[in-house]
Protein backbone atom coordinates (compact mmCIF):
# COMPACT_ATOMS: atom_id res chain seq x y z
CA UNK A 1 0.00 0.00 0.00
CA UNK A 2 2.70 2.11 0.90
CA UNK A 3 4.42 1.56 -2.19
CA UNK A 4 1.47 2.11 -4.31
CA UNK A 5 0.94 5.75 -2.29
CA UNK A 6 4.84 6.66 -3.16
CA UNK A 7 3.83 6.02 -6.87
CA UNK A 8 0.83 8.23 -7.08
CA UNK A 9 2.98 10.41 -5.36
CA UNK A 10 5.86 10.01 -7.89
CA UNK A 11 3.47 10.46 -10.96
CA UNK A 12 1.41 13.82 -9.52
CA UNK A 13 5.15 15.04 -9.00
CA UNK A 14 6.29 14.19 -12.68
CA UNK A 15 2.55 15.63 -13.89
CA UNK A 16 3.53 19.22 -11.91
CA UNK A 17 6.69 19.27 -13.45
CA UNK A 18 5.48 19.11 -17.13
CA UNK A 19 2.46 21.18 -16.40
CA UNK A 20 5.15 23.57 -15.27
CA UNK A 21 7.62 23.91 -18.15
CA UNK A 22 6.00 25.15 -21.15
CA UNK A 23 7.81 25.79 -24.18
CA UNK A 24 7.60 29.89 -24.57
CA UNK A 25 9.62 32.69 -26.93
CA UNK A 26 11.01 35.56 -25.82
CA UNK A 27 9.44 38.38 -28.14
CA UNK A 28 12.56 40.51 -27.37
CA UNK A 29 15.34 38.30 -28.65
CA UNK A 30 13.47 35.23 -30.49
CA UNK A 31 15.12 32.85 -28.43
CA UNK A 32 13.13 29.62 -26.94
CA UNK A 33 13.08 28.63 -23.34
CA UNK A 34 10.89 27.34 -20.41
CA UNK A 35 7.86 28.94 -18.37
CA UNK A 36 6.22 27.62 -14.84
CA UNK A 37 2.91 27.58 -14.12
CA UNK A 38 3.30 31.20 -12.61
CA UNK A 39 4.28 32.31 -16.01
CA UNK A 40 7.82 33.18 -15.03
CA UNK A 41 10.79 31.30 -16.56
CA UNK A 42 11.53 28.09 -15.17
CA UNK A 43 14.44 27.93 -17.62
CA UNK A 44 15.69 30.93 -19.55
CA UNK A 45 14.78 31.98 -22.98
CA UNK A 46 18.82 30.69 -24.42
CA UNK A 47 17.93 28.51 -27.57
CA UNK A 48 17.66 29.09 -30.99
CA UNK A 49 14.77 26.66 -31.44
CA UNK A 50 13.68 23.70 -28.65
CA UNK A 51 10.26 21.41 -29.02
CA UNK A 52 8.11 20.11 -25.65
CA UNK A 53 9.74 17.89 -23.06
CA UNK A 54 9.01 14.42 -24.09
CA UNK A 55 9.84 10.91 -21.80
CA UNK A 56 8.05 10.39 -18.85
CA UNK A 57 10.31 9.49 -15.49
CA UNK A 58 13.90 10.46 -17.06
CA UNK A 59 12.18 13.41 -19.20
CA UNK A 60 14.51 15.94 -22.00
CA UNK A 61 13.64 18.40 -24.70
CA UNK A 62 15.42 18.79 -27.87
CA UNK A 63 17.05 21.67 -28.18
CA UNK A 64 19.02 23.75 -30.79
CA UNK A 65 22.19 26.15 -29.81
CA UNK A 66 23.75 28.12 -32.06
CA UNK A 67 23.61 25.66 -35.46
CA UNK A 68 23.90 22.49 -33.55
CA UNK A 69 21.02 20.44 -32.07
CA UNK A 70 21.13 18.62 -28.08
CA UNK A 71 18.90 17.89 -25.27
CA UNK A 72 18.47 19.27 -21.81
CA UNK A 73 16.70 17.49 -18.53
CA UNK A 74 13.67 18.90 -16.88
CA UNK A 75 16.10 20.93 -14.97
CA UNK A 76 17.80 23.21 -17.90
CA UNK A 77 21.08 20.80 -17.84
CA UNK A 78 22.63 20.01 -20.85
CA UNK A 79 22.44 15.93 -20.92
CA UNK A 80 23.18 15.65 -24.77
CA UNK A 81 25.95 18.29 -25.92
CA UNK A 82 24.76 20.60 -29.01
CA UNK A 83 26.63 18.14 -31.36
CA UNK A 84 24.16 17.32 -33.78
CA UNK A 85 23.28 18.57 -36.91
CA UNK A 86 19.59 17.34 -37.07
CA UNK A 87 16.93 17.34 -34.48
CA UNK A 88 16.50 13.11 -34.87
CA UNK A 89 20.05 12.67 -34.16
CA UNK A 90 19.89 14.20 -31.10
CA UNK A 91 16.86 12.84 -30.23
CA UNK A 92 18.07 9.61 -30.81
CA UNK A 93 20.62 10.45 -28.46
CA UNK A 94 17.84 11.83 -25.67
CA UNK A 95 16.10 8.28 -26.02
CA UNK A 96 19.16 6.49 -24.78
CA UNK A 97 20.29 8.57 -22.08
CA UNK A 98 16.37 8.32 -20.98
CA UNK A 99 16.31 4.49 -21.33
CA UNK A 100 19.71 4.76 -19.36
CA UNK A 101 21.84 2.95 -21.86
CA UNK A 102 25.52 2.77 -21.23
CA UNK A 103 27.29 5.55 -22.65
CA UNK A 104 29.06 4.55 -26.48
CA UNK A 105 26.58 1.62 -26.70
CA UNK A 106 25.42 3.69 -29.70
CA UNK A 107 27.61 5.78 -31.33
CA UNK A 108 27.28 9.35 -33.67
CA UNK A 109 29.02 10.96 -35.83
CA UNK A 110 30.27 14.24 -35.01
CA UNK A 111 32.50 17.00 -36.41
CA UNK A 112 34.96 18.90 -34.56
CA UNK A 113 34.43 22.64 -34.93
CA UNK A 114 38.21 22.81 -34.58
CA UNK A 115 39.67 21.14 -37.87
CA UNK A 116 35.78 20.24 -39.45
CA UNK A 117 37.11 16.37 -39.05
CA UNK A 118 34.64 14.37 -38.16
CA UNK A 119 34.52 11.06 -35.50
CA UNK A 120 32.09 9.37 -33.38
CA UNK A 121 30.98 10.54 -29.93
CA UNK A 122 28.82 8.38 -26.88
CA UNK A 123 25.46 10.78 -26.18
CA UNK A 124 27.07 12.80 -24.16
CA UNK A 125 29.65 14.02 -26.70
CA UNK A 126 32.85 12.27 -25.38
CA UNK A 127 34.90 11.50 -28.64
CA UNK A 128 34.91 7.85 -28.46
CA UNK A 129 36.78 7.43 -32.29
CA UNK A 130 38.91 10.65 -32.94
CA UNK A 131 37.97 13.39 -35.50
CA UNK A 132 39.75 11.49 -38.76
CA UNK A 133 37.92 11.40 -41.25
CA UNK A 134 36.23 13.86 -44.33
CA UNK A 135 32.80 12.94 -43.60
CA UNK A 136 30.82 9.86 -41.57
CA UNK A 137 27.10 8.92 -41.33
CA UNK A 138 25.29 7.38 -38.46
CA UNK A 139 25.66 3.10 -37.66
CA UNK A 140 23.16 1.00 -39.38
CA UNK A 141 22.71 -2.79 -38.77
CA UNK A 142 22.67 -4.91 -35.18
CA UNK A 143 25.71 -6.20 -33.26
CA UNK A 144 28.40 -7.56 -34.04
CA UNK A 145 27.30 -6.96 -37.81
CA UNK A 146 27.00 -3.04 -37.82
CA UNK A 147 29.09 -0.26 -39.77
CA UNK A 148 29.16 3.47 -40.48
CA UNK A 149 30.58 4.69 -43.21
CA UNK A 150 33.68 7.06 -43.27
CA UNK A 151 35.51 8.92 -46.09
CA UNK A 152 38.74 9.07 -46.28
CA UNK A 153 40.73 10.78 -48.86
CA UNK A 154 38.11 11.83 -51.08
CA UNK A 155 36.86 7.79 -50.88
CA UNK A 156 34.36 5.76 -49.05
CA UNK A 157 34.54 2.74 -47.01
CA UNK A 158 33.18 1.27 -43.85
CA UNK A 159 34.15 0.89 -39.93
CA UNK A 160 32.37 -1.19 -37.10
CA UNK A 161 31.47 -0.12 -33.39
CA UNK A 162 34.73 -1.09 -32.73
CA UNK A 163 36.33 1.59 -35.17
CA UNK A 164 37.85 -0.83 -37.39
CA UNK A 165 37.85 -0.76 -41.33
CA UNK A 166 35.51 -3.79 -42.30
CA UNK A 167 35.14 -2.05 -46.18
CA UNK A 168 38.70 -0.52 -47.34
CA UNK A 169 38.03 3.17 -48.57
CA UNK A 170 38.21 2.67 -52.04
CA UNK A 171 34.63 3.98 -53.43
CA UNK A 172 33.96 6.96 -55.26
CA UNK A 173 30.30 7.09 -54.26
CA UNK A 174 28.55 7.16 -50.42
CA UNK A 175 26.14 4.53 -51.92
CA UNK A 176 28.61 2.08 -53.96
CA UNK A 177 30.04 1.90 -50.10
CA UNK A 178 27.03 1.42 -48.36
CA UNK A 179 26.37 -1.38 -50.98
CA UNK A 180 29.46 -2.79 -50.26
CA UNK A 181 28.90 -2.89 -46.27
CA UNK A 182 25.30 -3.88 -46.44
CA UNK A 183 26.83 -7.15 -48.18
CA UNK A 184 29.53 -7.30 -45.23
CA UNK A 185 26.41 -7.59 -42.86
CA UNK A 186 24.49 -9.91 -44.75
CA UNK A 187 26.44 -10.98 -47.63
CA UNK A 188 24.25 -13.02 -50.16
CA UNK A 189 27.23 -13.14 -52.97
CA UNK A 190 30.22 -13.43 -51.36
CA UNK A 191 32.38 -14.50 -53.74
CA UNK A 192 30.55 -13.16 -56.82
CA UNK A 193 29.92 -9.31 -55.46
CA UNK A 194 31.92 -7.23 -57.69
CA UNK A 195 32.16 -3.08 -57.98
CA UNK A 196 33.92 -0.62 -60.03
CA UNK A 197 36.27 1.68 -59.38
CA UNK A 198 38.95 3.88 -59.88
CA UNK A 199 42.26 3.16 -58.39
CA UNK A 200 43.81 7.10 -57.43
CA UNK A 201 47.21 7.25 -58.50
CA UNK A 202 46.75 5.69 -62.36
CA UNK A 203 43.38 6.92 -62.56
CA UNK A 204 42.27 3.64 -64.43
CA UNK A 205 39.59 1.36 -63.38
CA UNK A 206 39.38 -2.01 -61.99
CA UNK A 207 36.98 -4.22 -59.53
CA UNK A 208 36.80 -4.63 -55.74
CA UNK A 209 34.70 -7.42 -53.41
CA UNK A 210 32.36 -5.95 -51.20
CA UNK A 211 35.42 -5.80 -48.48
CA UNK A 212 37.47 -2.95 -51.15
CA UNK A 213 39.57 -4.82 -52.16
CA UNK A 214 40.93 -5.61 -55.76
CA UNK A 215 39.83 -9.25 -57.11
CA UNK A 216 40.27 -7.27 -60.43
CA UNK A 217 43.07 -5.34 -61.13
CA UNK A 218 42.68 -1.60 -62.35
CA UNK A 219 44.04 -1.45 -66.20
CA UNK A 220 40.81 -0.28 -67.63
CA UNK A 221 40.22 3.01 -69.36
CA UNK A 222 36.15 2.83 -68.93
CA UNK A 223 34.32 0.08 -67.77
CA UNK A 224 30.76 -1.58 -67.19
CA UNK A 225 28.89 -3.16 -64.33
CA UNK A 226 28.13 -6.91 -63.45
CA UNK A 227 24.52 -7.16 -63.29
CA UNK A 228 23.22 -6.80 -60.14
CA UNK A 229 21.03 -10.40 -59.99
CA UNK A 230 24.87 -11.83 -59.84
CA UNK A 231 23.51 -14.50 -62.10
CA UNK A 232 24.90 -12.31 -65.33
CA UNK A 233 28.91 -13.08 -65.18
CA UNK A 234 29.99 -10.58 -67.68
CA UNK A 235 30.57 -6.77 -67.97
CA UNK A 236 32.44 -4.81 -70.65
CA UNK A 237 35.77 -3.45 -70.34
CA UNK A 238 37.90 -0.82 -72.46
CA UNK A 239 41.66 -1.26 -72.61
CA UNK A 240 43.77 0.61 -75.09
CA UNK A 241 41.09 2.23 -76.80
CA UNK A 242 39.04 -0.64 -77.62
CA UNK A 243 36.25 -2.86 -75.81
CA UNK A 244 35.92 -6.31 -75.04
CA UNK A 245 34.00 -8.52 -71.95
CA UNK A 246 35.48 -9.94 -69.10
CA UNK A 247 34.13 -12.38 -66.59
CA UNK A 248 34.23 -11.96 -62.31
CA UNK A 249 37.50 -12.99 -61.83
CA UNK A 250 38.59 -11.14 -64.59
CA UNK A 251 39.05 -13.70 -67.37
CA UNK A 252 39.15 -12.52 -70.59
CA UNK A 253 35.93 -13.67 -72.78
CA UNK A 254 36.34 -11.45 -75.65
CA UNK A 255 39.45 -9.12 -76.63
CA UNK A 256 39.63 -5.89 -76.29
CA UNK A 257 39.06 -5.12 -79.72
CA UNK A 258 35.68 -3.82 -80.52
CA UNK A 259 35.21 0.27 -81.50
CA UNK A 260 32.76 0.26 -79.11
CA UNK A 261 30.50 -0.81 -75.68
CA UNK A 262 27.49 -1.93 -77.81
CA UNK A 263 30.04 -4.06 -80.18
CA UNK A 264 31.61 -6.13 -77.31
CA UNK A 265 27.93 -6.19 -75.52
CA UNK A 266 26.67 -7.80 -79.30
CA UNK A 267 29.90 -9.70 -79.68
CA UNK A 268 29.17 -11.53 -76.19
CA UNK A 269 25.81 -12.15 -76.75
CA UNK A 270 26.96 -14.10 -79.48
CA UNK A 271 28.41 -16.75 -76.69
CA UNK A 272 25.21 -15.91 -74.37
CA UNK A 273 22.93 -17.26 -77.08
CA UNK A 274 24.81 -20.49 -77.99
CA UNK A 275 25.67 -19.50 -80.95
CA UNK A 276 28.73 -21.19 -83.33
CA UNK A 277 31.70 -19.51 -83.14
CA UNK A 278 32.62 -20.07 -86.87
CA UNK A 279 29.46 -18.36 -87.88
CA UNK A 280 29.87 -14.88 -86.72
CA UNK A 281 32.18 -12.39 -88.08
CA UNK A 282 32.70 -8.65 -87.15
CA UNK A 283 34.69 -6.15 -89.07
CA UNK A 284 37.80 -4.34 -86.92
CA UNK A 285 40.63 -2.62 -87.13
CA UNK A 286 43.92 -3.77 -85.80
CA UNK A 287 45.35 -1.85 -82.75
CA UNK A 288 48.91 0.16 -84.67
CA UNK A 289 48.26 -0.60 -88.37
CA UNK A 290 44.72 0.58 -88.30
CA UNK A 291 43.65 -2.00 -91.11
CA UNK A 292 40.17 -4.01 -91.13
CA UNK A 293 39.84 -7.17 -90.86
CA UNK A 294 37.57 -9.59 -89.13
CA UNK A 295 36.91 -11.25 -86.00
CA UNK A 296 34.48 -13.75 -84.16
CA UNK A 297 32.80 -13.02 -80.99
CA UNK A 298 35.88 -13.99 -78.92
CA UNK A 299 37.22 -10.88 -80.72
CA UNK A 300 40.17 -13.44 -82.62
CA UNK A 301 41.19 -12.78 -86.02
CA UNK A 302 39.34 -15.26 -88.64
CA UNK A 303 40.48 -13.11 -91.67
CA UNK A 304 43.96 -11.12 -90.95
CA UNK A 305 43.57 -7.53 -91.09
CA UNK A 306 44.85 -6.46 -94.76
CA UNK A 307 42.32 -4.49 -95.73
CA UNK A 308 41.86 -0.68 -96.15
CA UNK A 309 38.73 -1.27 -95.34
CA UNK A 310 35.42 -3.65 -95.05
CA UNK A 311 32.03 -3.85 -94.64
CA UNK A 312 29.82 -6.45 -92.45
CA UNK A 313 28.75 -10.21 -93.24
CA UNK A 314 24.92 -10.03 -93.65
CA UNK A 315 23.61 -9.91 -90.24
CA UNK A 316 27.48 -10.64 -89.49
CA UNK A 317 26.82 -14.48 -90.44
CA UNK A 318 26.61 -14.16 -93.65
CA UNK A 319 28.19 -15.61 -96.99
CA UNK A 320 30.20 -12.58 -98.38
CA UNK A 321 31.28 -9.38 -97.47
CA UNK A 322 32.94 -6.44 -99.34
CA UNK A 323 36.86 -5.65 -98.96
CA UNK A 324 38.74 -2.49 -99.55
CA UNK A 325 42.41 -3.61 -101.13
CA UNK A 326 44.57 -1.03 -103.07
CA UNK A 327 42.10 1.66 -103.19
CA UNK A 328 39.34 -0.58 -104.42
CA UNK A 329 36.71 -3.02 -103.73
CA UNK A 330 36.21 -6.37 -104.10
CA UNK A 331 34.10 -9.10 -102.69
CA UNK A 332 35.43 -11.88 -100.03
CA UNK A 333 33.79 -15.56 -98.30
CA UNK A 334 33.42 -15.82 -94.71
CA UNK A 335 36.60 -18.47 -95.02
CA UNK A 336 38.09 -14.72 -96.21
CA UNK A 337 38.66 -16.18 -99.48
CA UNK A 338 38.69 -13.70 -102.47
CA UNK A 339 35.20 -13.98 -104.39
CA UNK A 340 36.27 -11.26 -107.18
CA UNK A 341 39.27 -9.53 -107.59
CA UNK A 342 39.19 -5.81 -106.17
CA UNK A 343 38.17 -3.78 -109.17
CA UNK A 344 35.36 -1.85 -108.31
CA UNK A 345 34.92 1.72 -107.21
CA UNK A 346 32.32 1.68 -104.99
CA UNK A 347 32.07 -1.04 -102.05
CA UNK A 348 27.90 -1.33 -103.64
CA UNK A 349 29.19 -2.49 -106.99
CA UNK A 350 31.39 -5.07 -105.21
CA UNK A 351 28.59 -6.03 -102.84
CA UNK A 352 26.51 -6.39 -105.93
CA UNK A 353 28.77 -9.18 -107.39
CA UNK A 354 29.04 -10.90 -103.70
CA UNK A 355 25.11 -10.96 -104.41
CA UNK A 356 25.57 -12.46 -107.49
CA UNK A 357 27.85 -15.22 -106.10
CA UNK A 358 25.66 -16.04 -103.24
CA UNK A 359 22.91 -16.67 -105.50
CA UNK A 360 24.55 -19.14 -107.96
CA UNK A 361 23.76 -16.49 -111.13
CA UNK A 362 25.54 -17.44 -114.12
CA UNK A 363 28.47 -16.20 -114.28
CA UNK A 364 28.39 -13.46 -116.71
CA UNK A 365 25.17 -12.64 -116.87
CA UNK A 366 25.53 -9.55 -114.82
CA UNK A 367 28.80 -7.39 -115.90
CA UNK A 368 30.07 -4.15 -113.98
CA UNK A 369 31.80 -1.17 -116.10
CA UNK A 370 35.42 -1.08 -114.45
CA UNK A 371 38.18 1.81 -115.64
CA UNK A 372 41.44 0.24 -116.11
CA UNK A 373 43.76 2.37 -114.16
CA UNK A 374 46.70 1.71 -116.69
CA UNK A 375 44.98 2.97 -119.60
CA UNK A 376 42.29 5.16 -118.29
CA UNK A 377 40.08 3.37 -120.46
CA UNK A 378 36.85 1.06 -119.02
CA UNK A 379 35.86 -1.72 -120.05
CA UNK A 380 33.59 -4.76 -118.41
CA UNK A 381 33.66 -7.29 -115.79
CA UNK A 382 31.72 -10.43 -114.40
CA UNK A 383 31.21 -10.54 -110.55
CA UNK A 384 34.52 -12.20 -109.93
CA UNK A 385 36.19 -9.35 -111.59
CA UNK A 386 37.20 -10.72 -114.60
CA UNK A 387 37.43 -8.64 -118.11
CA UNK A 388 34.65 -10.10 -120.01
CA UNK A 389 34.62 -6.75 -122.53
CA UNK A 390 38.01 -5.29 -122.47
CA UNK A 391 38.90 -1.79 -121.72
CA UNK A 392 38.12 0.05 -124.98
CA UNK A 393 35.54 2.78 -123.85
CA UNK A 394 35.79 6.84 -122.68
CA UNK A 395 33.36 6.09 -120.22
CA UNK A 396 30.88 3.26 -119.50
CA UNK A 397 27.49 2.70 -117.41
CA UNK A 398 25.83 -0.08 -115.31
CA UNK A 399 23.44 -2.36 -118.10
CA UNK A 400 20.16 -1.63 -118.07
CA UNK A 401 18.01 -4.14 -115.71
CA UNK A 402 16.09 -5.91 -118.45
CA UNK A 403 16.78 -10.03 -118.35
CA UNK A 404 17.17 -10.16 -122.02
CA UNK A 405 18.45 -7.78 -124.77
CA UNK A 406 20.85 -6.21 -121.78
CA UNK A 407 22.28 -2.66 -123.27
CA UNK A 408 24.63 -0.13 -121.19
CA UNK A 409 25.67 3.39 -122.03
CA UNK A 410 29.11 3.66 -123.30
CA UNK A 411 31.39 6.38 -124.85
CA UNK A 412 33.44 6.29 -128.09
CA UNK A 413 34.80 8.77 -129.74
CA UNK A 414 33.22 11.71 -127.72
CA UNK A 415 29.52 10.39 -128.34
CA UNK A 416 27.64 7.91 -126.47
CA UNK A 417 25.60 5.13 -127.48
CA UNK A 418 24.94 1.40 -126.34
CA UNK A 419 26.27 -1.76 -126.25
CA UNK A 420 25.23 -5.35 -126.00
CA UNK A 421 27.10 -7.76 -123.53
CA UNK A 422 29.48 -8.68 -126.20
CA UNK A 423 30.71 -5.19 -126.39
CA UNK A 424 29.00 -4.43 -129.87
CA UNK A 425 27.18 -1.56 -130.40
CA UNK A 426 23.57 -2.27 -130.32
CA UNK A 427 22.49 1.65 -130.16
CA UNK A 428 24.96 3.31 -132.21
CA UNK A 429 27.46 6.53 -130.78
CA UNK A 430 25.99 9.41 -131.63
CA UNK A 431 24.38 10.87 -128.51
CA UNK A 432 25.62 13.90 -126.34
CA UNK A 433 25.03 12.49 -123.13
CA UNK A 434 24.55 9.42 -121.61
CA UNK A 435 21.17 9.69 -120.43
CA UNK A 436 20.08 10.14 -124.12
CA UNK A 437 21.65 6.98 -124.91
CA UNK A 438 20.20 5.35 -121.77
CA UNK A 439 16.48 5.62 -123.00
CA UNK A 440 17.59 4.77 -126.65
CA UNK A 441 18.88 1.48 -124.92
CA UNK A 442 15.99 1.37 -122.81
CA UNK A 443 13.70 0.99 -125.61
CA UNK A 444 15.73 -0.78 -128.18
CA UNK A 445 15.87 -3.51 -124.66
CA UNK A 446 11.83 -3.44 -124.64
CA UNK A 447 12.29 -3.70 -128.66
CA UNK A 448 9.91 -0.76 -129.18
CA UNK A 449 10.84 1.50 -132.40
CA UNK A 450 12.86 4.51 -132.73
Amino acid sequence: MKRYILAIIVLAMAAGSVEAQKLAINPGTKLYGYKNSDGGWQIAPQFAYAYEFQGHFKRFAVVKIDKTWGCIDDRGQLIVRNIFFSKEEAQAAGLEWERGDEPGKWLYPAQNPADGKWGFVDYYGNWKFEPQYEAATTFQGDEPMSFALVRIASRWGCIDRKGVVVVEPVFMKQEHADLAGKQWIYGRHYDTWRYPTQDKESGLWGYVNYLGRWVINPIYEDYDYFGNDHNYVYAQVKHNGRWGSIDRNGNTISRCIFYTREDADYALSQLEHGRPIADWRLPVTEIGTDLHGWVDYRGEWVIAPIYQDATHFTNDTGEFATYKLDGLWGSIDNKGEHLSLNVFILSSEAWQAGYEWDNNQELGHWLYPIKNAATGLWGYVNFKGSWVIEPMFEDAKLFIKTWNNRAAPAKLDGRWGCIDHTGHFVVHNIYNTSAEAYEAGRRWSNKQKF
